[in-house]
């Protein structure tokens, strides 16, 4: 075999890809966005959360990603001219040629219907992949983009909060607040990293405190179901500001981005508000690491937590992790890490589309 043939053929994947318009199974021959070292492939990526859609180009033998792009959700109708609008903003000699496209979002994936969180977007996978005239679609959960993007994070992409001894062997906690609560673990094997895809931020809430017990009645005058994210998100850092302003006898409302500015300027309700949410953040996570054996170590991320990182050591972070009781021993040796990448979902991006354990979600045409 010539060696540019062998080289190719080392570079192409033979993967079972479900055509879900034909409903059948097909034995497909897909480029590998990275094999051995090398990409193969154009695509474009993108991360769409609540608020934020971000966009980028991955290009063959560039690890790097290009042409970064913020847009907000509210100025679209939909996905569709969110990425029209991106391809527009491209350079002219780069504008046309992508058929490929890794998408991660804010949502459940396991269906056609992808209906983004706390978002108006909506699309059926299908069609996305016909209106924009695409090859290959992957869609994924934003942390399980999240989670693959800590395989090889650098201490240039994240600050370490807590010390503990990391146990390579062992599972990877990512969790963080947004828009929402994203929940993913990372295990480590030897071909690639597997992604734990799931919604662990809709578990049932579970008081430890009186301010919590309290705040759990608050909220359960609102809805049926109180869950984590209700109160570990930015709108959950609302209800807690509510909840909080309602018990000192005002009925004061304001914005997440509103809250974190004045926590952090003076004490007060905001800063109140701010360490109830952290304190309920580091229980979830005590509460996730038990149950999946994460002993490698816990990664938070999300756009909040960045922005709160000077009230950290002085919050109920460490105590309310580490705190459990007949595990507490086991739970403080589990480091913890502040990922500071904003651009860590779009890279989450880029290694799913050459992760052999999500070729499950990918759309072909």
């Amino acid at each position: 075999m010539p060696e540019s043939t062998h080289k190719a053929s080392l570079n192409r994947a033979v993967i079972p890809v479900y055509l879900r318009a034909e409903n059948r199974w097909r034995i497909c021959q897909i480029y590998r966005v990275k094999m051995l070292g090398v990409l193969v492939m154009s695509l474009i990526v993108a991360d769409v959360g609540g608020t934020n859609a971000r966009f980028a180009v991955s290009v063959q033998g560039d690890s790097s990603l290009r042409h970064i792009t913020h847009l907000r959700c509210a100025d679209f109708d939909g996905f569709e001219d969110a990425f029209e609008r991106f391809l527009v903003g491209l350079p002219r000699d780069v504008q046309s040629g992508y058929h490929v496209l890794s998408l991660v979002v804010a949502a459940p994936v396991n269906h056609q219907i992808v209906d983004i969180s706390n978002n108006h977007w909506r699309f059926e996978k299908n069609k996305l992949l016909d209106r924009l005239g695409l090859d290959k679609l992957l869609v994924i959960n934003d942390f399980t983009a999240q989670a693959l993007a800590q395989h090889e994070a650098t201490d240039f992409d994240r600050i370490q909060l807590l010390d503990g001894v990391e146990d390579a062997n062992a599972p990877m906690l990512v969790i963080g607040p947004g828009t929402g609560l994203g929940v993913s673990a990372l295990i480590s094997v030897e071909q690639e990293p597997l992604p734990v895809e799931g919604e662990g931020g809709n578990i049932r809430f579970t008081p430890q405190t009186e301010p919590e017990r309290n705040l759990c009645d608050y909220m359960e005058q609102q809805t049926d179901h109180v869950v984590v994210e209700h109160f570990v998100s930015g709108s959950g850092l609302e209800n807690i500001h509510r909840f909080l302003a309602h018990a000192a006898g005002t009925e004061l409302s304001l914005s997440a981005e509103i809250i974190v500015t004045n926590a952090l300027r003076e004490e007060g309700i905001c800063r109140d508000a701010a360490n109830l949410m952290i304190g309920i953040l580091g229980a979830a996570m005590g509460d996730h690491v038990l149950t999946m054996g994460c002993w490698r170590g816990v990664v938070i991320t999300g756009g909040i937590m960045p922005r709160l990182q000077p009230l950290i050591v002085s919050s109920p972070l460490e105590q309310r992790f580490r705190s459990v009781g007949e595990m507490s021993h086991i739970l403080g040796n589990v480091p913890v890490w502040l990922s500071t990448d904003p651009h860590a979902g779009l890279k989450g991006a880029q290694a799913a589309f050459g992760n052999p354990f999500l070729v499950h979600r990918l759309v072909t045409g």
